[in-house]
């Protein structure tokens, strides 16, 4: 009896210091000011974006060539010709050769950590709160994943218990967050599970969501996960009709909390965006069968190891000639990270997210909002200042 009871103390004591060590996020992270005219400035992520993502193009059903192996060698890359094409692709090869481009991205994130003390979330509107909280997960990710590139194959680094996901890797406000806690405690919660948000958290590998060419925010958040939605479902790497099965990538499963009737409100999610022929095929599908997984790091070369010749054999190789920064967005290709490196990181070390100007008028409403212990309403900043 005494031996049950020491036990059941134990057990209680750390089940009381696991609850003490969770904080409890701020309440202000869940409100918004629909009028609010402020805006987040993402220049430096965008910059970044623009000169490391490689576009896949639109979404295609078409298997990849098999790797034959360089001549006088046998030996082949492994890859899943289904989905090695699938989903847009990043620079990490560039940014493992260029301290100075990592050491930037650290800095965009360490930047972006910041925001919330600069202006509480609940004055902006939740389309600019959505893009701030992508924003900060997917910077978190390219840069852990920059710590640990080459590695080809990121399943163990993404999903162990002290994985990717799951490492208090941010501080908001003091509060420690992981990935998950980003999506599950505070996205999740603020948007009522909507499926839309789960395409705008990129994981690094085929399988997950595609990072954009360039940086979510206020204004264009919601066109762009639709598109980024479109591209996964119409993806093998999201869905495959496979006869009198419909496949759907593990993805689904990991998530399933957002479709609590697994199979019919997925299928309605899925049919929102699917073409007519795979819609037709779910239909007609006797089940549909949660099995695609593609661990490959969303690299463009680099983790792709050559055999048997110079990199100069390599097709991915012949990407050689990359444009320069400044074309429009979505169909520029990769620009000059020379260019990038001096040009960015000279902007990037001290990055002001706000004007002077907004910046005085938010630790003004601070400070009132402190004085009066109440909520402060941001109304048109720009509108206020021409009236004083």
């Amino acid at each position: 009896m005494k031996k049950n009871w020491l036990v059941a103390s134990v057990l209680l004591v750390f089940t009381l210091g696991i609850q003490a060590s969770e904080q409890k996020l701020p309440e202000h992270w869940f409100g918004e000011d629909p009028n609010s005219t402020i805006t987040i400035d993402y220049s430096d992520w965008d910059y970044v974006l623009q000169a490391s993502v490689l576009l896949s193009g639109p979404p295609s059903r078409e298997l990849a060539s098999e790797d034959r192996g360089s001549i006088g060698t046998r030996m082949k890359n492994k890859y899943n010709v289904k989905t090695i094409n699938a989903g847009n692709k990043f620079f990490y090869e560039r940014f493992r050769k260029t301290p100075e481009l990592k050491a930037t991205v650290s800095t965009i994130r360490d930047s972006l950590q910041k925001v919330p003390a600069e202006v509480q979330l609940n004055q902006l509107k939740n389309d600019e709160q959505l893009a701030y909280w992508l924003n900060l997960y997917n910077v978190v990710v390219v840069d852990e994943i920059n710590k640990v590139y080459p590695q080809k194959k990121l399943e163990d680094f993404v999903t162990d218990d002290d994985g990717l996901l799951e490492r208090k890797t941010v501080t908001v406000e003091g509060v420690a967050l992981s990935l998950n806690d980003i999506q599950h405690k505070v996205l999740k919660v603020k948007f009522n599970k909507d499926p839309l948000t789960l395409y705008g958290m990129y994981q690094g590998y085929i399988g997950s969501p595609s990072i954009r060419k360039h940086a979510y925010t206020g204004d264009n958040v919601r066109r762009t996960l639709t598109a980024n939605a479109f591209d996964f479902i119409n993806s093998n790497r999201g869905t495959y009709p496979a006869g009198k099965e419909f496949l759907v990538a593990n993805f689904y499963k990991r998530n399933a909390d957002y479709f609590p009737d697994f199979k019919a409100d997925l299928s309605a999610h899925l049919k929102e965006y699917l073409s007519g022929s795979d819609q037709y095929s779910l239909d007609n599908a006797k089940k549909m069968v949660a099995k695609i997984d593609d661990w490959t790091v969303t690299d463009i070369y680099g983790s792709n190891q050559n055999f048997g010749g110079s990199v100069a054999d390599s097709s991915a190789a012949l990407l050689g000639a990359f444009s320069q920064i400044g074309g429009p967005p979505e169909t520029s290709e990769i620009a000059n990270t020379e260019l990038l490196s001096s040009a960015l990181q000279s902007r990037a070390t001290d990055y002001g997210r706000f004007s002077p100007e907004l910046m005085l008028r938010l630790k003004e409403l601070k400070l009132r909002n402190e004085q009066s212990r109440g909520t402060v309403t941001v109304k048109d900043l720009k509108e206020e200042s021409e009236q004083n």
